[in-house]
Formats: structure tokens, sequence, C-alpha cells
């Protein structure tokens, strides 16, 4: 005879009968900076150590370029980081538009004015549209970041201003920034011919089939155009754009 669970005991097996423990797969920042791993303390140290430069880039003006399904960490993480060292910091979106009806597709009113920030497949905060890429041009920044997850740049890809705007970075010699997956909008912007840069490790491909010298390492620079693979690179990312910006004195 199955002894009977003690009540406690018995409704918290219900409730895993009837609830996932991980109903999708996501990117935990708490996990990211507390693995032991040399790039997660470096994550851990970017996120949560007070700047030591408050003022390294005022007066900078930096363009975070992205659209709907953002990786949240990569895009927040960017952002408090060079705005607490005195930058000026714009995210920089498409209008959504109007789709064909036979697309099927349909976007809640917030996606005029907002982008939605993802976690690898799960859904997190919305961020708030500052200028769109048909207002955006290469004079009115110093810098310009394409962070990743994936359904970000595959979107922003598409957005002619958006690669119109990458090109002109790139063109003007000003930090040209992206991670993971954001090399998708510098592919289809055309500038990765004869440069060396690196990507998230299921698209490098891409990069070498645009004619890139793929290097898999955390942090790439090739002149202005600098390139990493993954979250846990993004300090490397970061300290690798400031020391364009503003060489430490």
């Amino acid at each position: 005879m199955t002894q009977a669970l003690p009540p406690q005991a018995a409704a918290f097996h219900r409730l895993q009968q009837l609830m996932s423990a991980s109903p999708v797969p996501s990117i935990s920042t708490e996990l990211l900076t507390t693995a032991d791993g040399e790039l997660n303390r470096e994550l851990n140290a970017f996120l949560f150590d007070p700047p030591s430069q408050p003022d390294r880039l005022r007066g900078r003006r930096i363009a975070i370029c992205c659209t709907n399904g953002v990786e949240e960490v990569e895009i927040l993480g960017a952002h408090r980081w060079l705005t607490e060292h005195g930058a000026t910091v714009h995210i920089v979106s498409p209008r959504i538009g109007e789709f064909d009806p036979t697309l099927g597709l349909r976007f809640p009113p917030q996606c005029a004015t907002h982008v939605l920030a993802i976690r690898l497949m799960e859904n997190a905060g919305w961020l708030k549209i500052d200028r769109y890429t048909d207002e955006a041009s290469a004079a009115d920044y110093d810098a310009i970041l394409l962070p990743g997850g994936c359904w970000n740049p595959d979107a922003l890809r598409m957005d002619p201003h958006a690669r119109a705007l990458v090109r002109a970075m790139d063109e003007a010699g000003k930090p040209t920034c992206a991670i993971c997956h954001g090399q998708w909008v510098m592919v289809s912007a055309k500038i990765l011919k004869g440069r060396r840069a690196t990507a998230v490790w299921n698209i490098q491909i891409d990069l070498e089939n645009a004619g890139a010298t793929v290097l898999d390492e955390p942090c790439v620079v090739d002149g202005n155009l600098i390139t990493a693979r993954f979250p846990y690179d993004l300090p490397r990312l970061m300290y690798a754009m400031a020391a364009q910006l503003a060489p430490a004195r």
C-alpha cells in the first residue's frame, strides 16, 4: 500500500505535475554572473561594480540600434555602463510600420513607442524608443552598438534606414560594434568583407560567407569595427568601444 504524502508535500507534488519548472528556454543574468568562469566574473564586475570613471564618456552620444527581441542583458548592461560613465545613450529603432494583412502579423500598440527585450526565448521588459532609424544619422552619434537576441537583428537587418546608419557610421570611422547575433545587421549592411570579426558561434559561418576573417575570441577589434560573441563578452566589447571614444588617461 502506497503511503499518503503529508498535505503540504502532496500540494507541492501536484504543483510539479501542473507547472513546468522552466516554461521556456532562457538566459539568466543571475546564472551568467555567478558562474565560475573568467568571462562570467568579468561580467559580474562590469554590471555591479560602481563606475571607475563616471565622466570618461561625458559628451559622447551612443546609439543602441535594435528592435523587438533584443537580448535583455546585452542592451541593459551596455546602456547602464555607458550612462554611468557619462555618455548619452539612445535606443534607436525602426518604426513598426504597416504589414500586408496576408502576413497575419499582429503587434500590440506599445510596439509603436517601445521595443520588447527577451532572455533567449523568454519575454522580458519593454524599453522606450528614443529615436527612430529614419530620423537618425551618423552625424548624431559617436558610436553605434548592435546588440543580439536572435529575433532582433533578423528583423532589424530588413530596415533600410538601419542598414544605412550602420554603413554611414562605419564609413565615418566611428566605433561600429555588435555582439552575439547583432552582426547579422553588419552582414546585410555589407561592411564585413575583408574585415576581422567574431559573432555567436552558430552564425560565424554567416560572417565568413560575407567575406570576413572570423576569429573565435571574446572581442575582435579591426579598426573601428568591434565585435563580440556572447553576453559574457559584453565588458570587453564596451571597454574596446570606450578606448576609441575616450582613451584612458
